[in-house]
């Protein structure tokens, strides 16, 4: 297949049918149509994001890539879901997601964005380890936050507004952007996969 060299934009109502396959794929307790719909037009708080091939690539199916969400309430961002369709994994998506949503959350905090927070299955050990990369750190859990009574993790990363802490996060961030301008593949048949999922 021939690489493609995806964009982040906003998510769109127009986007829900992918949006909720991809949810069906990664989560075990999928938000459904209402969530997003409450989410979408009425949550003032709440930005969400999809990643897309660019205008020119060639067709891909599915052709929503990844998603995520997050949450601004004063200077404290809560990232609320993160997912990459499974034979995009691996590939730098969910990184460049996240990146970029935080980015976008420091523009709106501005001068002072304090905190990023959000919470993690202890069994999901892919995404854990992209939260520590990112110098999140676990800082408590939450008892049976899941459907299925799983607890969650808590993990935080705290003064994003200080150039210590970000600069590193923006040197990653426009290391990617240059990867996606390059172009990326999804996997190869039979390659080993890994769930990134931020949430329930």
């Amino acid at each position: 297949m021939e690489s493609i060299h995806p964009q982040i934009r906003p998510m769109a109502l127009e986007d829900l049918e992918e949006v909720l396959r991809l949810e069906r794929r990664s989560f075990a307790a999928p938000w459904d149509r209402e969530l997003y719909l409450q989410e979408l037009r009425h949550n003032r708080h709440s930005r969400y994001r999809v990643a897309v091939p660019g205008p020119t690539d060639p067709p891909v199916q599915p052709r929503l890539l990844a998603q995520g969400g997050y949450m601004l309430l004063g200077q404290e961002v809560h990232i609320m879901t993160l997912a990459v369709q499974p034979e995009w994994r691996r590939r730098g998506l969910g990184r460049w997601l996240l990146l970029s949503m935080l980015e976008e959350a420091r523009a709106q905090a501005a001068p002072a964005l304090t905190l990023a927070v959000l919470e993690v299955r202890p069994s999901n050990r892919a995404a854990r380890e992209l939260y520590r990369s990112l110098g999140f750190q676990e800082v408590g859990y939450r008892r049976r936050y899941y459907p299925d009574r799983e607890d969650a993790l808590v993990l935080m990363l705290t003064d994003l507004h200080r150039d210590p802490i970000w600069e590193p996060l923006a040197a990653q961030l426009t290391g990617l952007r240059e990867r996606m301008a390059r172009g990326i593949r999804p996997h190869h048949e039979g390659e080993p996969l890994e769930m990134r999922r931020a949430r329930r």
